[in-house]
């Protein structure tokens, strides 16, 4: 007897499946008797909504009633336009990274970063198909976690040359990771290599699997694969660097994680002379680095003053090499400190994600933000990154440096 090969589910399918799961989920634990059948009504609209559509435009009405229950520091309503918002993309990914880049990746050493992320999704689209082809169910979410070489001119490439690259990748739960890599990896890996090679960038498949982080329980939730090129030091860091998290499904939780402790941390530093004895100068200057390249998430959320947005560009152009100078570093320390940026970020993404205004009470990221990311914070980050990385995507390579 012949036996048809199993049709391998696609992203579509898989995506409609696990947001019809994730929202029932929610109804399940937080909505009344009478909100069961919404996951199947907003199923049924999802899959015959097109692709340019603002999916949550349409399924708004049908969520209005729920904008009374509390659900992580907001409202269920908010939670299930986060899994509507996660939908979307999930949707709409497959179909934009076929499309043929019109810039190149790399120029005088540059990187493009709306070439670099089509790039990226493209080879996980692959992997993932790949992977479920072997039974494994789940979705990839890809994107830059940032580093100082993320902070681009006004043509997309990136203001320093190539010298840190780390790939940030968000999947479901259900996603098989080993302490020395797993599927993900064996697919993946080779798949980027060749492609960077295909770019004049030829990287030896020499990686090293490090930084495993495991929850209470002890199970493995992320690790990352490094290439630390020859010339790589502590104080002069160049590497390749695939990062996969199993705990958060979206580059922005993860990002919004490590940023929020940093920012945490800069806040509540009080004693900033003991941190000048304490810290060293390339640590001081990485803590700098971090804040500048990872503060940009927070656009969607933060308005900078145009104070800031000044000491923003002197400090971006300070790191092509100035701010090497202890002097000149410490300098730039205090005048971010003194100016109150840190102060005014901190409290204004407290009061987006918790609703708490300047000193209403204490606020603690690490306990009230970061143990369970309020949706009414993931949906502005996610809308402003989106259009940001499409902006990337569509700027003239004429444009001014």
């Amino acid at each position: 007897m012949d036996h048809k090969p199993k049709e391998v589910e696609s992203r579509k399918q898989r995506a409609f499946r696990i947001f019809h799961a994730a929202v029932a989920a929610l109804l399940k634990t937080h909505a009344p008797t009478a909100a069961q059948r919404l996951p199947d009504i907003l199923l049924s609209k999802s899959q015959n909504v097109s692709e340019c559509t603002e999916y949550w435009e349409q399924f708004r009405g049908e969520c209005e009633d729920l904008a009374a229950i509390s659900y992580r520091h907001g409202s269920l309503t908010q939670a299930i336009e986060w899994e509507v918002l996660k939908l979307q993309t999930r949707i709409n990914s497959a179909s934009s990274c076929q499309e043929t880049p019109s810039v190149p990746l790399f120029r005088d050493r540059h990187v493009h970063i709306g070439t670099l992320i089509q790039l990226w999704q493209r080879l996980s689209l692959e992997t993932e198909h790949e992977l479920a082809k072997q039974g494994y169910d789940t979705l990839f979410d890809v994107g830059p976690w940032g580093g100082f070489n993320f902070a681009v001119q006004e043509d997309g490439y990136t203001r320093m040359p190539f010298a840190r690259l780390t790939l940030a990748v968000g999947s479901l739960p259900s996603t098989p990771i080993e302490d020395q890599g797993g599927p993900f990896y064996k697919d993946f890996l080779p798949r980027y290599l060749a492609a960077l090679e295909s770019h004049g960038v030829t990287i030896p498949y020499e990686f090293e699997y490090q930084h495993h982080k495991y929850d209470d329980s002890g199970r493995l939730e992320e690790l990352s694969c490094t290439y630390h090129f020859p010339h790589h030091t502590y104080e002069r860091r160049s590497f390749v660097k695939v990062r996969l998290s199993r705990a958060f499904e979206t580059v922005e939780e993860m990002t919004l994680y490590d940023f929020l402790g940093l920012l945490e941390r800069l806040h509540f530093t009080t004693d900033w002379d003991a941190y000048r004895e304490q810290t060293k100068d390339i640590d001081a200057r990485f803590d700098l680095q971090d804040f500048i390249s990872l503060s940009h998430i927070t656009e969607g959320v933060y308005q900078r003053t145009v104070a800031e947005e000044d000491l923003l560009v002197e400090i971006k152009d300070a790191f092509r090499g100035a701010i090497r100078d202890r002097k000149i570093l410490y300098q730039y320390l205090d005048v971010v400190k003194k100016s109150k940026w840190i102060e005014n970020l901190y409290w204004g993404i407290a009061e987006r994600a918790l609703g708490i205004r300047k000193y209403q009470r204490p606020v603690s990221f690490t306990r009230d933000v970061c143990t369970q990311m309020p949706p009414r914070l993931l949906i502005p980050v996610r809308r402003h990154l989106q259009d940001y990385h499409r902006r990337l995507d569509s700027v003239p390579t004429s444009a001014s440096d």
